[in-house]
């Protein structure tokens, strides 16, 4: 049972394809939904194997919303998945190409509380967007996949990335696209090109990915970037290559190394220490603005509680109560569009050993969403 449930990671987790484009997407992080439902293939309404079924979807909800596929093995999560009934808030059955799934939904609060009480991290639902610069094999030549694209290693990208609930945009390559960048420049990896044609979809991240057929296996190679330079040069976050025996298993292999980096990032876990700040924002002309931004606020993963502060003007600050460090906390704001980043005031690392009732760094945003 648990080796299945470990290898639920290839299970349809979360519906969430490549975010198509019919123009350029001006946005960074995308926000993923459906965090506390999954669906399950059966062979029938029977109730042993419906009771199996709601062990698999809740295994795979707790998979999305931490991101380590070791979260089942947890005792306390192990419990839960084993009394799924106890959470469980509703489930049906639907046909699908021919088949019969359950969908199971459950109480997403009790599932993050679970996590928690476990010291597991937690991934919310606001999650990188990366673009996919990937060269393939199409009618025997090589080609850079476009959004449009009908080869099969679209459609398995966007299943990995429904799997793995990581947000990907696959470029147009429009008249653009195809002005900038050549095949030579993906294969090459030609980093300072792709960086720029990377700008006008305004992705947090962007990745290059080579698959070339030798023999009967597949040679993959994938490096993934984000749009900073140390020292003039732009460096790769992960460089990894390996041998695949076909697309797909080279497909899940890279997007498991994007998973991997991505919840090192994003995914937070309770460190159990006392650490708070002050975050302000500016740019609040109304109420409904300020109503957006605490909802915003309320479901990051880095926000153990929070409270307004003080509310003037266009410019509101809070005090919020952290699981782990600011350090987390900042990385979560910044790939955010709706956020831009005004100031940094104190020091972040004196304040890691300090308590709540010591002054705090105070960390300034301009809210530009609705």
């Amino acid at each position: 049972m648990l080796k299945k449930l470990i290898n639920l990671i290839a299970l349809p987790l979360i519906a969430l394809p490549l975010i198509a484009l019919t123009s350029i997407t001006l946005v960074h992080a995308a926000e993923v939904n459906k965090l506390d439902e999954a669906d399950i293939t059966v062979a029938s309404r029977a109730n042993d194997v419906k009771n199996n079924a709601l062990k698999e979807a809740l295994a795979a909800v707790f998979l999305k919303n931490s991101g380590l596929p070791s979260v089942v093995l947890n005792p306390l999560v192990k419990a839960q998945i084993n009394n799924p009934e106890v959470i469980l808030t509703q489930y049906g059955y639907y046909e699908k190409n021919g088949e019969l799934m359950l969908k199971a939904s459950f109480d997403h609060q009790r599932v993050i509380s679970t996590l928690r009480e476990a010291g597991l991290p937690v991934w919310g639902s606001q999650r990188p967007l990366t673009l996919l610069w990937m060269s393939v094999d199409e009618n025997n030549e090589p080609s850079i996949l476009a959004d449009a694209s009908s080869a099969d290693i679209r459609s398995e990208l966007a299943q990995e990335s429904s799997n793995k609930g990581i947000p990907l945009l696959l470029p147009i390559m429009d008249l653009d696209d195809v002005m900038q960048v050549s095949i030579t420049d993906v294969r090459g990896m030609f980093t300072d090109v792709l960086a720029n044609a990377s700008t006008r979809y305004q992705a947090d991240y962007f990745a290059i990915a080579n698959l070339d057929t030798q023999g009967v296996n597949v040679h993959y190679t994938i490096k993934l970037f984000d749009k900073n330079r140390t020292n003039g040069v732009l460096q790769p976050l992960i460089s990894q290559q390996g041998d695949a025996t076909d697309n797909q298993q080279a497909t899940k292999r890279m997007m498991n190394i994007l998973a991997d980096y991505y919840i090192s990032q994003y995914a937070i876990a309770s460190t159990g220490r006392d650490v708070a700040t002050q975050v302000s924002f500016t740019g609040l002309n109304n109420m409904t603005q300020l109503v957006h931004v605490e909802t915003y606020l309320r479901q990051l993963s880095a926000v153990k509680s929070l409270k307004l502060s003080q509310f003037k003007g266009d410019a509101a600050t809070y005090t919020i109560e952290l699981f782990s460090s600011v350090d987390d906390l900042q990385r979560l704001l910044n790939i955010d569009s709706r956020l831009s980043k005004l100031d940094t005031v104190g020091s972040v690392e004196s304040f890691y050993e300090s308590k709540a009732d010591n002054p705090a760094p105070k960390l300034l945003y301009q809210w530009l969403g609705q």
